[in-house]
């Protein structure tokens, strides 16, 4: 079994995020993970994963987060994507056809997490969920990220049970404290980026929230 965290931001590849490559592996060894995949936005790796991995004695992979008009993909196995493939089914197209996998990001966050965050009501039904043809391009969902509500997790482990998709965590962290607060158990070992690729299109993995009953309210990595 390897404990990865798929979805990390880091300062120099995203910005908006304040983690330093010297600070990952040791707050990721912190949070008792195997691993790590730096996930930058974009449509192209940074290529900065390899040195990091020799330089700190730790495994660290690299995907991408892309926007589309469906909300953000995670695609791991490319290095990267045609600036043409910017709606979802073309670039879940490029993707599969060049050996890769695709994730939907935090797929309710707007219509789940925040309402809730704003003590209002949910604006999607499991129903209405169903129905979008986003699930029937991606591989898979990312079910548990670190900002979403608790509600919000159980919604979409519930929708990828219905619909057979495959389910990952991660933190989607952009503070170091948040490295490894939800994350991907993998039944097997996961030592080389086509491994990570592999277990993920055969679904050896499971979605874990990490966090406290406290961490799982929206407004807490804000206070």
């Amino acid at each position: 079994m390897m404990v990865f965290d798929l979805h990390v931001h880091t300062r120099p590849g995203s910005g908006d995020s304040a983690i330093e490559y010297e600070d990952l592996a040791a707050w990721a060894r912190k949070a008792g993970l195997d691993g790590v995949c730096i996930t930058e936005h974009g449509m192209e790796k940074t290529g900065v994963a390899e040195r990091l991995s020799r330089e700190y004695d730790f495994m660290v992979l690299e995907g991408m987060e892309t926007g589309t008009e469906y909300g953000d993909i995670l695609v791991f196995g490319v290095d990267s994507i045609p600036r043409t493939c910017y709606r979802a089914a073309d670039l879940c197209s490029y993707v599969a056809d060049h050996g890769g996998v695709t994730f939907l990001a935090h797929p309710f966050r707007v219509e789940i997490s925040r309402p809730i965050m704003m003590r209002s009501t949910p604006r999607v039904t499991m129903e209405q969920a169903l129905e979008r043809p986003i699930f029937k391009m991606v591989d898979g969902v990312e079910a548990a990220n670190g900002w979403s509500a608790a509600e919000d997790v159980a919604f979409c482990l519930e929708l990828c049970q219905r619909l057979g998709l495959k389910t990952i965590g991660a933190s989607d962290a952009h503070m170091l404290r948040q490295i490894g607060s939800c994350a991907t158990v993998f039944s097997n070992g996961i030592h080389t980026e086509e491994d990570l690729v592999r277990e993920l299109r055969l679904g050896n993995c499971t979605a874990r929230d990490c966090r406290t009953p406290e961490m799982k309210v929206p407004t807490f990595w804000f206070s």
